[in-house]
């Protein structure tokens, strides 16, 4: 459904931690240009309601369009929210300066992307690979409920934890306004945008090139399993040591750590879903082959015989750019298929037997 509120669950939940640099307006207005082609769609009665804005490159272009109309649209209504708020005297849920350029930023990019991923797990007519590629493996991991259960509960749960923050933040301009100037000098708590980002921006680019980059162009598990063997090795002892002797850079080591695992974690785990519908998505050159032997009372050389006849392209394998190498071949007389397994890489296949026409997974 176009135009969902569902959507602003995922901003919410992620406001607490960037606060200042995350803006959940800019979000909400990227949400509503991201619905804008479904909602045309819808009204002209087409079958098809999500087209090329519901791609990953779609939801970048959206996104730049967003910058540049997200600054003054977000800055007048928090002038006329700072008025109504103060008429009501409520100060504490004023917000004081105008939005920055890396609130509207985040706010786009996250808002027009974590659109596309939402709705890839929900809408069969959504491909986020295009033009590369035509597959969706989000497709069924969760249900419709399921999505929209999380999404409200994330709602729900950032409103509070917003609520907390600015009670807390104001509590604390109370005190330190009612203090001699001296004592707001050294021990200022750092935003979670400066601990979580800033500090450990190397960290996150370390993690983005070498386990969300490769699963992207690859759909291969081995470079995460690289990042999570590093922290395990290196950076958990690292940050033993440090507790042991009481070091400064304990906390620091440790939210290292937290990401290290954390986003390769979830990396793999993507990767694992992917590998788990390999047979699925072969499921039309399968039956391309057996068609094939059912007609001719043979089995193909190769798989270019049985183009265009029988398939007109070689299906998408996994959610990648490059897709995995197919072997068919025949040997003796007797045909073989395989295709490598995203979670093994190049030390585990999937093959198929011609005789129970089942997938067999061997690492």
């Amino acid at each position: 459904m176009p135009f969902t509120p569902f959507h602003m669950g995922a901003a919410l939940i992620i406001k607490p931690v960037f606060k200042r640099n995350f803006s959940v307006m800019t979000f909400g207005i990227a949400q509503v240009a991201m619905d804008i082609e479904s909602g045309v769609r819808m009204v002209a009665g087409l079958g098809v309601l999500h087209g090329p804005t519901h791609t990953i490159l779609g939801a970048l272009v959206i996104a730049f369009l967003v910058m540049l109309i997200a600054p003054s649209i977000c800055n007048l209504v928090l002038q006329k929210w700072n008025k109504e708020v103060t008429f009501y005297k409520q100060p504490w849920l004023t917000h004081t300066g105008l939005v920055s350029k890396t609130a509207v930023i985040t706010g786009a990019f996250f808002g027009t992307l974590s659109h596309v991923a939402i709705d890839s797990l929900m809408h069969h007519d959504l491909h986020p690979l295009n033009p590369f590629s035509q597959a969706n493996p989000l497709l069924g991991l969760v249900s419709h409920d399921e999505v929209y259960q999380a999404c409200t509960i994330a709602g729900v749960l950032g409103i509070v934890l917003c609520l907390c923050s600015k009670l807390f933040d104001s509590a604390q301009k109370t005190v330190s306004t009612g203090n001699a100037p001296q004592a707001m000098t050294t021990d200022l708590p750092q935003a979670g945008h400066s601990l979580w980002v800033k500090e450990l921006r190397f960290t996150w680019l370390a993690v983005l090139l070498f386990s969300i980059l490769p699963a992207v162009l690859y759909g291969a598990a081995v470079f995460s399993v690289g990042v999570l063997a590093f922290a395990v090795l290196f950076v958990f002892p690292v940050l033993v040591v440090g507790l042991l002797n009481d070091k400064g850079s304990t906390k620091r080591n440790f939210r290292r750590l937290s990401i290290m695992l954390a986003i390769p974690g979830m990396t793999l785990a993507y990767i694992g879903k992917i590998d788990q519908r390999i047979p699925e998505n072969a499921l039309p050159l399968t039956q391309a082959i057996e068609s094939f032997h059912r007609e001719t009372g043979r089995y193909p050389e190769s798989l270019d015989d049985l183009m265009p006849k029988y398939l007109a392209e070689l299906p998408d394998i996994r959610l990648s750019v490059t897709q995995p190498l197919i072997t068919y071949r025949m040997t003796d007389g007797k045909p073989y298929l395989s295709i490598p397994s995203a979670m093994g890489d190049m030390f585990a296949i999937y093959e198929y037997n011609f005789g129970t026409r089942v997938w067999m997974h061997y690492s």
